[in-house]
């Protein structure tokens, strides 16, 4: 019988314990936790099927711990130290692989001569690694590496060490400064359309006890009378209450933007992978890349619906109050 434990659910991407209740699709062999089967209904792993092979077991290999001084494994990419028992950098999500069992070119050659040092051997006392070299096949989470860069499209390197890291250690932060100035503009320019018209609403919203305090005092040539005294203590709490959580949330928008585009993508692959069962690879291709990109349009929408919703604002309370 086969053992699941460790294994992950392409469904919700936890991986199983002993205490589990799972379900196998009869066809590819593949475990659920049985809600997340009842959710979807029926067994969503179609690449087996369309390929008529089996669900094989994907839980982590026992490895042969690094024999070092320090006991840690160093990454190659970053420089961070992991423990022993980890397969992939936390920081960058980097693969690190125990390379102490001897190799060709890595030492002597069997016909007795001297060959060149590995480039990429690192000269580290006591630890002998090498990294992985990842191909457009790689699997990151169910989904093909170079499917992932066909979706983000322009600059796929800024996003792809992330993704890898997400889909290898299950972490969520990385930092986009483009996202932490102006979340609606990027969000929209990305595509993704949910959080930027969100995020458009709630900055304008927040914005509003700034607008009403600047038309209030004639620093424009439109002065709009609001019957609120904007020097009272109550109003400067609020504005700056609203000040406050505007910066928390370009903050969180700067630390989370990556995450929540790498859950699109997958989301919309996966949806691809599922509607183009009869299509040849280039059509496939083509629609990731249709469907991912960038969107300098959406990038407009999102700034008009930004200013027509903090002038409406402004004009209804104005005519409220």
């Amino acid at each position: 019988m086969t053992n699941y434990t460790g294994s992950k659910c392409i469904c919700c991407g936890n991986r199983f314990t002993d205490d589990d209740d799972i379900v196998v699709c009869p066809d590819c062999g593949t475990p659920y936790h049985r809600s997340c089967y009842e959710e979807n209904g029926k067994c969503i792993n179609d690449i087996l099927h369309d390929k008529n092979v089996s669900w094989l077991p994907d839980a982590p290999a026992e490895e042969i711990p690094v024999t070092s001084a320090s006991n840690v494994k160093r990454c190659i990419r970053c420089g961070a130290e992991n423990d022993p028992g980890q397969r992939y950098c936390e920081q960058c999500g980097t693969p690190l692989i125990n390379m102490d069992a001897p190799r060709p070119f890595n030492g002597d050659a069997e016909d007795g001569h001297e060959t060149g040092s590995d480039p990429m051997k690192t000269n580290i006392p006591g630890i002998n690694m090498t990294p992985v070299m990842l191909t457009q096949d790689s699997d990151i989470d169910g989904v093909k590496l170079g499917d992932l860069a066909r979706y983000v499209g322009p600059n796929p390197l800024g996003f792809l060490p992330s993704f890898i890291k997400f889909g290898k250690t299950g972490r969520k932060l990385s930092m986009n400064i483009f996202a932490f100035l102006f979340p609606p503009l990027y969000f929209m320019y990305r595509k993704m359309k949910g959080w930027g018209l969100a995020a458009a609403v709630v900055m304008a919203l927040l914005n509003l006890p700034v607008m009403i305090e600047t038309f209030s005092s004639g620093s424009y040539e439109i002065t709009i009378k609001f019957g609120i005294d904007v020097k009272s203590r109550n109003f400067q709490l609020l504005e700056q209450l609203a000040m406050y959580v505007r910066m928390t949330l370009d903050i969180m928008a700067g630390f989370f933007a990556n995450y929540l585009y790498y859950k699109q993508a997958r989301r919309d692959i996966f949806k691809i992978y599922r509607e183009s069962e009869d299509e040849d690879r280039d059509a496939i291709n083509e629609r990731i890349m249709s469907t991912g990109g960038t969107s300098y349009g959406y990038m407009l929408l999102s700034f008009m619906i930004y200013t027509i919703f903090s002038i409406g604002s402004l004009l209804l309370v104005a005519k409220v109050l």
